[in-house]
């Protein structure tokens, strides 16, 4: 386990006002219908459907495709007339990270539709994820022409490392498989032993450079922290052994001291993306200086916080999801901003504001405004499925975002309308339901996501169980 130069976050939080905003109800006719909710997840799946989205074999998912489905092969898609430099250098490579997180998203739809299709095609990418882990550790990244780039083991970042196991930690929620849950908490124990730096108090970056992908070792990034929150220990948190889950809350509360000790600017309240160079600390250009990835690490935090049941981090993370939210949205519009420069939202960052947004809104203290229509009926592409895009997937964009954000949506719709019922004939259409494919039919213990419900009940359904939440709530304290 990492030792850290602790900063006591009781300092961080003694300099902040405390946390007080009323009871805010969300009008519910900003809230999707659960049949709308639906119907779109149908729509992002008939882009991830599509026959070339499969691979040879199924599961091993290519990176690159056009938006209308078929594979890009290297080539720009009708109507592009160019591919930016960043593409056409990535495009020789097929990225484990998007092979996992495309495995996420069949699992995301899964859950959320009961469809089969969706569940076959998930358990085909762990398959081929499984078989891409590297025997001294961790996993191989990068595959040219199907085959892995031989890239050497300390050039892989702390940001691919758990992206490519965010495919196996959708598979561990879904069926509570002992040997998926295995191998996340060896991943997790390989990326801490390894790229924690004493000196500095953080995980590395990468150890060695490699120049292909322009990754430097002196590079120190939020995101080599933040994402292995985002990955898999806050979804796997209540998966492993009950042995180890003390264990796990350490690795939790440490991760968000580095964080917070490292990437925190109190003056803005606001996470600086890297603390490398000078650039990071521009507000309009610096790496991932965006609403994003500040809204993401607050709401990581204010997960962790539930499960840590710790209310001081709590009423921190709160405060900074409310500032970043009101600072990031755009009203005549109904949407988000980027960043400072008050761009539209790219459709991760959108995401992400939206997933905060209905998280707060969970608790009354956010009124949720019209974004998740916008995002509906503007941003969706009807005609060939996902999200509007240039590219709808390179080497990091692929199905993870907009299914989590579908699946998000329509669990916490539904327990806000749920909370707001005043009759039984009410509250049962507001019931959420999914659907999971347990290891071992004795399994019981299903949580709606990263959230909270009570189970109404189990029924068998094709190769899995169909389970019924009500009363969703934020996420109780792990035990």
């Amino acid at each position: 386990m990492i030792k850290l130069k602790t900063m006591a976050l009781a300092t961080i939080i003694a300099t902040m006002a405390a946390a007080t905003c009323a009871q805010a109800k969300t009008d519910l006719a900003n809230l999707p219908s659960e049949a709308m909710w639906q119907e779109h997840a149908n729509l992002l799946g008939k882009y991830w459907l599509h026959p070339d989205a499969l691979g040879t074999p199924v599961g091993n998912f290519p990176t690159w495709r056009c938006n209308d489905g078929t594979l890009r092969n290297q080539k720009a898609c009708s109507p592009e007339t160019s591919i930016p430099k960043w593409g056409r250098e990535a495009m020789q490579f097929d990225f484990l990270r998007m092979q996992s997180r495309q495995t996420f998203g069949y699992g995301a739809l899964y859950n959320l539709t009961g469809n089969p299709k969706y569940l076959e095609l998930h358990q085909a990418g762990v398959k081929h994820i499984l078989s891409a882990m590297d025997p001294e550790g961790g996993f191989k990244l990068l595959f040219k022409d199907d085959k892995p780039v031989n890239e050497p083991r300390l050039t892989r970042t702390t940001q691919d490392l758990p992206y490519a196991i965010i495919g196996l930690a959708m598979n561990a929620y879904l069926t509570h498989d002992p040997k998926i849950i295995d191998v996340i908490m060896k991943t997790q124990k390989y990326i801490y032993d390894t790229y924690y730096d004493e000196k500095e108090g953080l995980l590395r970056w990468v150890l060695e450079d490699f120049a292909p992908l322009n990754n430097r070792k002196e590079q120190l990034e939020l995101v080599a922290q933040l994402d292995q929150m985002n990955a898999y220990l806050i979804l796997c948190w209540r998966l492993v052994p009950e042995a180890k889950t003390q264990e796990w809350s350490n690795v939790i509360k440490r991760t968000v001291d580095i964080i917070n000790v490292k990437f925190y600017d109190k003056k803005h309240n606001r996470f600086q993306g890297c603390i490398d160079n000078e650039s990071c600390y521009d507000e309009a250009t610096g790496r991932h200086m965006d609403y994003g990835h500040s809204c993401k690490a607050f709401w990581m935090e204010y997960l962790a916080a539930c499960g840590l049941d710790d209310p001081k981090l709590k009423a921190f993370a709160e405060k900074g999801m409310l500032e970043t939210l009101n600072n990031a949205f755009d009203a005549e519009n109904q949407s988000w901003y980027e960043n400072v420069t008050h761009a539209p939202a790219s459709w991760w960052v959108y995401a992400e504001l939206d997933q905060a947004a209905l998280t707060l809104a969970l608790e009354g203290k956010y009124d949720m405004p019209k974004t998740l229509f916008t995002w509906i009926n503007d941003r969706t592409d009807k005609e060939y499925g996902e999200i509007l895009s240039r590219m709808k997937t390179n080497l990091w964009r692929s199905a993870f975002h907009s299914t989590e954000h579908a699946l998000i949506g329509s669990i916490v719709s539904n327990g806000i309308r749920y909370a707001q019922c005043n009759d039984d004939a009410c509250r049962n259409q507001n019931k959420s339901v999914l659907y999971f494919a347990p290891f071992d039919p004795k399994v019981t213990d299903f949580t709606p996501y990263i959230y909270s419900g009570k189970i109404e009940s189990i029924k068998a359904k094709g190769d899995g169980v169909k389970v019924t939440f009500k009363e969703i709530a934020p996420p109780k304290k792990v035990k």
